[in-house]
């Protein structure tokens, strides 16, 4: 297969892109990184394998940024001579390979698949990428291929494709076994045969020996049965003779509360009785006493008589009071009027003496200096006539004053007199001379009063509302009463008295014989019931050992089955082994041959572990057998470029896939580079190589070089046809930097 022409719509960094290509070589150049070279070869790889209908998310990462719409794919390519045209729409989701002329047109893509997987060589993008896809920093990654490696070598050595290939034949027995043995290691919704036959024996086991047991146990609780028929009725005697000693207790200690009681209640009325005609004696007594108080019958006229007389009291108290304090003013007043007498007719010296003065200074100025104070003479003679006025005036008031006071003083005389003839009367009335009598009567009165009173508040609560006569018919009636309940307390009930630890130690014991006897019950009556239920006989359980053998055969019959398969597994296995190795020796032949070449002869010795895809390189600088891991870090490289286009070849066979090298050459001194570009040159006779590098290193060996550039957002596609049977392509524009140029639209981001 050849690729002719690849177009990209809305893909990443190539928002709308072409570019052709021819056979030979092709190299892919971008003077720096992120140019679009990684852009493109992922399109090449989405255009061969990528269902357009997949929901994958990884497929959103292919979309243009910021763009909404998904990206589509165009690939032309030819194989022995028939051309096609692969279109794949991931927006809409349909995918379309038309043959040349249109004589062959498939619109599904599984028959897509199918048809490129014919023309490819495989339908496995792993494989693919593990082969004759070569990237820079995978180039010795091939650890996620190495299922459908190992496959496809097998089905080289084992006969192609028509036939069934050992590891199918192993995977067949794997899953026939795993599907009979499915639930026996861990828990599976869907169980296998194995398993369910083990299940229906584990449960028929079950129910086998839950008859067994059941059986068993069914006449073992018959014997327990008459045992405990036996020990229940040894049990049942024993309570009831000590139910019987108990009750006989029980009634006699009764009596003797019932007795007691009313003992205590006989003797409580009869000192009730008792304290009622006490009571009633000192009560007499007391209304005796207060009949023997003259002239004061009750609380009232007594209260009465004191108020009147605490009336009169108050008021002789006031009244004498006020008395002496008038007698005192009166005194004052005669003595100070006196002293006013025994003054001048003009009053006193000081009230004089300014108004004199005034007189004196006013002749005295009249005479010697002016007639002017003649009126001070005037003023002080009108000054001297009033204050003679107004003190006469003030003697003749206190004189008034006084009389009074005398005129009141005789008044309130007169009402002490009235206050003392009210007295009289009061105690006249009362039968008592003097006070001091009354009060002596009041105390009395009021003490016997108060007694009489306690007296009936205690003869009340004794009483408590009943009569004596109540109380007496009671006491006739606990006396007969107590007479009956003596009567009971017969020899017997006497005889049988145990003490209060014996009564305590004689109740434990009858709990104990009920516990017991409840326990016993209990026991026997699920001893019949379980006798009474019983499901199974003897009959069910030999029916069950028959099923059960059946089942044991059947389980070991599935068992051989498995241990049949196992070892046809390990005979195929064994088998494949074998053809395995023989593929590991051709694989190995190839390897060698391009590590030489690729090592400029170095190393040419290869070991190959086909299983498990490890490799093992002869150092002779080591003398030694190494993994190439071990080795430099170009060697690295170099092998697994060697392995790969060694597995290209063995698996693709005639198919010729085109080879893809992302720069892989980096780490290639210049000697094993000039002759790895010569190899690869001889090797473009039947596979079209496309390498993608930053360099112009490739530039020499290249058949079509295609230049991916940023300036004026183009893409240079420069060919340098080499061939005859590629066209000849018109240039569309001219670079200063190159002849023979085509630019290509490039709408880079």
């Amino acid at each position: 297969m050849r690729l002719k022409k690849i177009e990209l719509r809305n893909f990443k960094r190539l928002v709308d892109f072409q570019a052709q290509f021819s056979p030979g070589i092709n190299v892919v150049k971008g003077p720096l990184n992120e140019m679009g070279k990684s852009t493109l070869l992922e399109g090449i790889f989405v255009a061969l394998f990528h269902n357009p209908r997949s929901t994958a998310k990884g497929l959103k990462d292919y979309v243009s940024w910021g763009l909404t719409r998904q990206f589509r794919t165009s690939l032309e390519f030819e194989d022995k001579g028939n051309r096609y045209l692969l279109e794949k729409d991931f927006d809409k989701g349909t995918a379309r390979l038309t043959g040349e002329n249109g004589r062959e047109e498939l619109d599904t893509f599984k028959e897509i698949s199918e048809k490129m997987a014919e023309l490819l060589g495989t339908k496995s993008d792993t494989l693919f990428l593990c082969s004759s896809c070569i990237r820079q920093d995978q180039v010795s990654e091939i650890s996620s291929g190495k299922k459908e490696i190992n496959e496809s070598l097998e089905e080289i050595v084992s006969g192609g494709k028509e036939s069934i290939l050992a590891s199918q034949v192993i995977q067949k027995l794997d899953n026939k076994i795993s599907e009979i043995r499915r639930g026996l290691d861990r828990p599976a919704k869907i169980k296998g045969s194995l398993a369910l036959l083990r299940d229906q024996r584990d449960e028929f086991l079950r129910k086998y020996r839950e008859v067994r047991d059941e059986v068993a146990k069914i006449e073992a609780r018959k014997i327990e049965l008459v045992e405990m028929d036996k020990r229940l009725a040894e049990v049942k005697e024993q309570y009831e003779n000590a139910r019987v000693l108990l009750d006989k207790n029980k009634q006699r200690k009764e009596i003797e509360a019932c007795i007691k009681d009313l003992k205590q209640k006989y003797d409580e009325v009869e000192e009730l009785l008792g304290g009622v005609n006490g009571l009633m004696t000192r009560l007499e007594a007391a209304d005796e006493a207060l009949r023997s108080v003259e002239g004061l019958e009750n609380e009232q006229q007594v209260s009465e008589f004191r108020k009147g007389l605490d009336a009169i009291q108050y008021k002789r108290i006031d009244t004498e009071k006020d008395l002496a304090m008038r007698g005192k003013e009166i005194a004052e007043a005669k003595e100070k009027l006196e002293r006013k007498r025994s003054q001048t007719f003009f009053g006193s010296g000081r009230s004089i003496a300014v108004p004199v003065t005034m007189i004196i200074i006013g002749v005295v100025g009249a005479l010697l200096v002016s007639l002017y104070f003649l009126g001070l003479t005037i003023l002080g003679a009108a000054v001297l006539v009033m204050t003679v006025i107004r003190e006469r005036t003030a003697f003749i008031r206190e004189e008034i004053s006084i009389a009074d006071l005398e005129m009141r003083l005789q008044k309130m005389r007169e009402a002490l007199a009235g206050l003392s003839t009210k007295q009289s009367e009061l105690l006249a009335r009362a039968k008592c001379r003097t006070v001091g009598e009354f009060d002596k009567k009041e105390k009395d009165l009021k003490s016997w009063v108060a007694e009489k009173g306690s007296l009936e508040a205690q003869l009340r609560g004794m009483l408590r509302g009943r009569t004596v006569e109540d109380f007496q018919k009671q006491k006739q009636t606990i006396a007969r009463d107590l007479a009956v309940e003596e009567a009971k307390l017969t020899d017997d009930l006497k005889t049988t008295a145990l003490s209060m630890e014996q009564y305590v130690e004689l109740e434990k014991r009858i709990r104990s014989l009920e516990v017991r006897q409840a326990e016993l019950e209990k026991q026997r009556r699920r001893c019949e019931v379980i006798i009474e239920q019983a499901r199974f006989s003897i009959e069910d359980q030999i029916g069950l050992e028959e099923e059960l053998k059946g089942l044991q055969d059947a389980l070991r019959d599935e068992e051989k089955k498995v241990k049949v398969y196992g070892l046809a597994r390990e005979f195929v296995a064994k088998a494949r082994t074998e053809i395995l190795s023989s593929a590991g020796e051709a694989l190995e032949k190839e390897i060698q041959g391009y590590l030489a070449i690729f090592t400029n002869g170095k190393y040419k010795q290869v070991k190959v572990n086909k299983e498990a895809l490890e490799f093992w390189v002869y150092s002779d600088e080591k003398g030694d057998w190494a993994k190439p891991e071990e080795l430099s870090g170009g060697v690295i490289d170099e092998f697994y470029l060697a392995f790969r286009v060694a597995l290209a070849k063995l698996i693709f066979g005639d198919k010729k896939p085109p080879l893809i090298l992302d720069d892989p050459f980096v780490n290639f001194d210049s000697v094993r580079l000039d002759r790895t570009l010569d190899f690869f040159k001889t090797l473009a006779s039947d596979y079209q190589i496309i390498i993608f590098a930053l360099s112009d290193s490739y530039d020499r060996v290249a058949d079509n070089i295609v230049l991916l550039g940023r300036k004026e957002r183009q893409c240079v596609a420069l060919q340098r046809l080499q061939g005859k049977d590629f066209p000849k392509i018109g240039v569309i524009g001219k670079s200063s930097s190159a002849d023979n140029v085509i630019y290509l639209p490039d709408k880079l981001r």
